[in-house]
């Protein structure tokens, strides 16, 4: 990896740290952004003091911005200040492994703006928690700037790429009420996904203006080319709408199915509630290019 500019949200996960001793050993890092969450900055403290002690080894120069879950604005405002400042021929690398959606795609968007080319980093966990990973799901949201033109006198279409919290799933449903509801499921039997997301998702299949398709976020393109075949009958005849609950990895997939196609829209559905035993460990590490 060949980058100068390196920017992670710090987590509690022992994959957030494990991860970035992996990319530090592999890169020439000059530079650190490192945002972290108002709501768990005691969560964080430990694993974001040892990521400053190992860039201060390195002489990589770091800096740590506190945004908020609850004020999505000011964050927006403080990573557009950041993103603001580079310049065009930075070289860049975004880790995704432990940063909420909005802010993934918030980051991407605001990097694309100001015409900054990006790659991404992402470090699958050895193991979820196999009770709950988060819960208590709050409103949804469109993500600023990623919210797409709305077309009057249309129906709604609403893409969820489901994931282990099932509440989630309807809280989109009941939230924007669409009359079509696309459900990509993902495929496979790794992390507990047979029992903790398929196997919950299906009682979906049944419900009125619900299709459910099967897609891959680990293979070369997150599952992309399948995402947009589904969504195809829908990009001009409906305001379509898409979130992702399930592989991070998709999220980078809905990125630019969204930039391709610009008046979809992001949906971020937050939780209020995260379980401290996330994850464990680390397994597998993705790379790719925006």
């Amino acid at each position: 990896m060949n980058s100068n500019l390196f920017i992670t949200v710090a987590s509690w996960e022992e994959r957030f740290l494990i991860g970035f001793k992996r990319i530090i050993k592999k890169s020439n890092l000059t530079d650190v952004q490192m945002y972290y969450f108002e709501e768990y900055a005691e969560r964080t403290v430990n694993h974001r003091q040892a990521v400053k002690e190992l860039c201060k080894k390195r002489s990589i120069h770091i800096t740590d911005y506190q945004i908020s879950f609850k004020n999505s604005a000011e964050s927006w405002k403080t990573i557009y200040k950041n993103m603001a400042s580079l310049a065009p021929a930075a070289n860049v690398t975004v880790d995704i492994t432990t940063m909420p959606r909005e802010i993934i795609w918030t980051v991407l968007s605001l990097l694309d703006t100001n015409c900054i080319k990006a790659s991404y980093v992402y470090h699958k966990p050895a193991s979820y928690d196999k009770e709950w990973l988060t819960r208590d799901p709050a409103k949804p949201r469109l993500v600023y700037k990623r919210a797409g033109m709305t077309k009057l006198g249309v129906s709604t279409c609403l893409l969820i790429l489901t994931g282990y919290d099932v509440d989630r799933v309807q809280q989109l449903i009941n939230f924007f009420e669409p009359s079509t509801t696309l459900l990509g499921i993902q495929k496979g039997k790794q992390l507990n996904n047979l029992k903790s997301n398929i196997e919950k998702s299906k009682k979906y299949e049944k419900e009125p203006g619900v299709k459910v398709f099967y897609v891959d976020a680990y293979c070369s393109d997150h599952g992309l080319a399948e995402i947009e075949k589904h969504i195809a009958p829908y990009i001009k005849t409906t305001n379509l709408v898409m979130s992702s609950l399930g592989p991070k990895l998709s999220a980078i997939a809905l990125y630019k199915l969204n930039r391709k196609y610009p008046d979809t829209a992001l949906a971020y559905a937050p939780s209020r509630e995260f379980n401290p035993e996330y994850s464990h460990g680390i397994g597998k590490t993705f790379t790719g290019s925006l």
